[in-house]
């Protein structure tokens, strides 16, 4: 029987997003994120939850916004994954930073948010990672428009192609990059999309 993993999360946006690509899969949250939460208080709040789901569940994703920390969002990682091993976490872990929010990996595919009707602008601003992304969202919203983190946020996620996350996404890349050993079907499908959309481009110029 394959392993099935649990969910560690910021809030009910990516509790949301988590339920609907991953059904099945407990996902909690973990409430305790803003700048102003210490890593080792937010790492205290993770550890007592992977306790409570317990070991029938591996590994633990835990997804922890980087907020406007100064800390780069790898290496906030890196922060969490050693307090949590001080807190005697033993399970294996992957541990997801969004720079600086899960705004700014919607805002990394930038045309697939555009077609659902989010921005006005064609084009995306220069700078992804690092950026407000909630404030780049809600000002490039059309007159009229509407955003809601538990509504628009999460379907605009969900329509992303996680392959342009990765080209245009540091953070989402290297966050992509343990879920593949996961068997991800949300990231299996994309690089289905990305392979067919290649092999039709062959055809053509055929």
């Amino acid at each position: 029987m394959a392993n099935k993993a649990a969910f560690i999360v910021d809030g009910h946006q990516e509790q949301k997003i988590v339920q609907r690509l991953c059904p099945g899969s407990p996902v909690r949250r973990h409430n305790c994120n803003g700048r102003d939460v210490e890593v080792a208080a937010a790492a205290k709040r993770i550890a007592s939850l992977i306790r409570l789901i317990g070991n029938s569940y591996y590994p633990f994703v835990i997804v922890f916004d980087r907020e406007s920390r100064t800390t780069a969002a790898m290496n906030l990682a890196k922060d969490i994954e050693s307090q949590l091993r001080s807190e005697g976490i033993t399970d294996e872990l992957i541990i997801g930073v969004p720079d600086r929010m899960i705004e700014n990996w919607i805002l990394a595919d930038w045309a697939n948010a555009k077609a659902k009707g989010a921005f006005v602008e064609s084009r995306p601003p220069a700078s992804i990672e690092g950026t407000n992304g909630k404030g780049v969202v809600m000002k490039s919203l059309p007159r009229g428009g509407r955003y809601h983190e538990t509504i628009e946020g999460v379907d605009w996620f969900i329509a992303c192609n996680p392959s342009t996350l990765c080209s245009k996404s540091l953070s989402f890349r290297h966050f992509a990059h343990q879920l593949r050993a996961l068997g991800c079907s949300w990231l299996k499908e994309a690089g289905t999309r990305k392979e067919r959309g290649t092999t039709a481009g062959k055809r053509t110029q055929e």
